[in-house]
C-alpha cells in the first residue's frame, strides 16, 4: 500500500517575509496582490483579526469572497483596521518568494526519492519504499529540518492517498495538539471517522464551491459523509473524477505522484499598470518587458513558439472614461525562443491595435502553439532563420538567463523595455521587502556588538 505525505508551507508567502526579519514574530503580517491591490496572504496573527474585522466593520461594502475574513479584502478599505493593529504590510515580492519555494522543495526531496512539486508551497513524496518505523516521527523531522534550514514552518499530512494526505495536513495545521503532524492510518476506525466529520465537503481536495454545494443538496455535508457514499452512485449523479475522491477517502490510492511537470501549452505574461498608460512609448516599453519574461519562462521549460499575441485594454470599471481593447496576433514562420525576435514581433503587433486617446490599464503577452525545441526544420523558399536554431543566438540567450539567474532578475535587459529610465507602467509594490536571497545589494546585513 502507497503512503504519501505532503509537506505544506504555513502561510507561506507571510513566513518568507517573517523569516528575515525576527521583529515580526507575533506580529500580524499580510502580503497583498498586484499593484497592493487586496490582501491574498495571511499569518495566523492576521486571521485571527477576523472576528475584530467583522466587530469593527461588520464585512459591510467589501467586495471579497468572505466578508468576515481578512483574506481577499481590499487594502484601501482595511488599511486603517490593519494599522489599528499593528500589522506588518508586505507588496508581493514574488523572487523572494520563488527562491525560498525551490529550496524548500529541496529539502523536502531529501526525504524520499519520489517528490511531485503540487504548487509554490506544496509538496507530495512517497514513503512506502523507505524503511521508516514511526511515520509521525519522520514528518517531525521533515518539519523541523525545513524550520531550521530555512526558517519556514510547515505541516506534514501522511496518508494512503493523497486525498487523505491533503485532508491530514489540513487538520495538522487546525489542531494545535497535533504540533503540525499527522499520520493520519495511525489513527483509530472512529477517530478517522470523527476527524473527516469536522472537515466540510468544500475543504476536501477537488470538490469547488459549486460541487460543494451540490453535494449538499445531496445531504453530503461533510468529508465523512462523502466518503460514505456509493462510488457508482456517486459517478452516476456526478463524475468519475468524483468517483475517484470517494476512492481516495476511503484509502484507495487512485491519484499516483506527477514526478515531471508537464510543459505549459502557452505562456502568458500579464499585468495591470501601477498608473494609467496614455503614451506609446510607454505601451511599448511594458509590452516589450512582459515579452521577454515570457521568452525566459519559454527557454526554462526548453520550448519554442510559433505565435504571439498582444492584448492591450482600458480600465473597465471607470465607466466615464471611453472603453477600449483589442487583441492582435502573429504567427511565426519558424519557432523561436529568443527574446529579441519575440519583443520586435510584439511590438508589430502593438501598433496594429494601439489607439491614441485611452487610458490604458493592462497589457498581456501571449506565447502559443508551444513544441519542444529541437533540431529546425527550415522552409525551402524561406529566408533562412536568424533567431531560430542560431547557435550564437542560442548562446547569447544562455548568457543573459546566467547573468540575470545569478545577479538577480532585470540584470540584463532589452533596452526596448525602457531599463529603469520610466517606472510609471510598472506595478505598484510600494510595500516591498528586500529580495534577500536573489540580490547581492540587498543581502540582509547583521550587524555583531562587542
Amino acid at each position: 500500500m502507497p503512503t504519501f505525505a505532503l509537506i505544506d508551507g504555513n502561510s507561506f508567502y507571510a513566513s518568507c517575509q517573517m523569516v528575515f526579519d525576527p521583529s515580526l514574530k507575533n506580529r500580524p503580517v499580510v502580503v497583498l496582490s498586484n499593484n497592493d491591490g487586496c490582501v491574498v496572504a495571511a499569518n495566523a496573527e492576521a486571521k485571527s483579526l477576523d472576528e475584530a474585522l467583522t466587530k469593527e466593520y461588520g464585512g459591510g461594502g467589501y467586495h471579497a469572497a468572505r466578508s468576515d475574513s481578512m483574506m481577499f479584502q481590499p487594502y484601501f478599505k482595511v488599511a486603517p483596521f490593519l494599522k489599528k493593529h499593528n500589522t506588518a504590510v508586505f507588496s508581493s515580492n514574488y523572487e523572494l518568494y520563488a527562491d525560498m519555494s525551490e529550496r524548500m522543495h529541496t529539502i523536502i526531496g531529501q526525504f524520499s526519492p519520489h517528490q511531485e512539486i503540487y504548487s509554490i508551497d506544496e509538496s507530495f513524496i512517497e514513503l512506502s519504499t523507505l524503511p521508516i518505523n514511526n511515520l509521525t516521527e519522520y514528518g517531525q523531522t521533515i518539519k523541523q529540518r525545513v524550520a531550521m534550514w530555512i526558517g519556514i514552518p510547515v505541516a506534514v499530512g501522511i496518508a494512503p492517498s493523497k486525498t487523505l494526505a491533503k485532508l491530514a495536513n489540513h487538520i495538522a495545521k487546525k489542531q494545535a495538539d497535533l504540533d503540525g503532524v499527522l499520520d493520519y492510518a495511525s489513527l483509530s476506525p472512529s477517530t478517522q471517522a470523527a476527524l473527516l466529520k469536522t472537515v466540510k465537503v468544500g475543504k476536501v481536495w477537488g470538490i469547488g464551491k459549486r460541487l460543494s454545494q451540490q453535494l449538499e443538496d445531496k445531504q453530503i455535508h461533510t468529508a465523512y459523509d462523502l466518503q460514505q457514499a456509493c462510488p457508482k452512485s456517486i459517478r452516476k449523479q456526478f463524475s468519475v473524477n468524483v468517483e475517484r475522491i470517494v476512492k481516495e477517502l476511503n484509502g484507495q490510492a487512485c491519484l499516483l505522484l506527477n514526478e515531471t511537470h508537464p510543459s505549459k501549452q502557452q505562456i502568458v505574461s500579464s499585468r495591470s499598470f501601477g498608473q494609467l498608460v496614455t503614451e506609446y512609448d510607454f505601451m511599448k516599453q511594458a509590452v516589450a518587458s512582459y515579452t521577454a519574461t515570457a521568452a525566459g519562462k519559454l527557454r526554462k521549460q526548453k520550448s519554442v513558439c510559433k505565435r504571439i499575441t498582444v492584448f492591450i485594454n482600458t480600465h473597465k470599471y471607470k465607466t466615464d472614461q471611453p472603453q477600449y481593447r483589442n487583441v492582435y496576433q502573429i504567427p511565426l514562420i519558424y519557432p523561436t525562443d529568443n527574446s529579441v525576435l519575440l519583443t520586435k514581433m510584439a511590438i508589430r503587433a502593438l501598433k496594429h491595435i494601439w489607439l491614441d486617446g485611452y487610458q490604458y490599464q493592462k497589457a498581456s503577452v501571449t506565447l502559443s502553439e508551444l513544441s519542444d525545441k529541437g533540431a529546425l526544420q527550415t522552409d525551402l523558399f524561406a529566408p533562412n532563420p536568424k533567431f531560430s536554431g542560431n547557435p550564437q543566438s542560442d548562446k547569447l540567450m544562455q548568457v543573459i538567463d546566467q547573468l540575470n539567474l545569478t545577479m538577480g532578475k532585470g540584470t540584463i535587459q532589452l533596452a526596448n523595455s525602457g531599463l529603469q529610465q520610466q517606472t510609471n507602467w510598472r506595478m505598484n509594490r510600494n510595500l516591498m521587502s528586500p529580495r534577500f536571497t536573489t540580490h547581492w545589494n540587498e543581502l540582509l546585513r547583521v550587524h555583531a556588538k562587542g
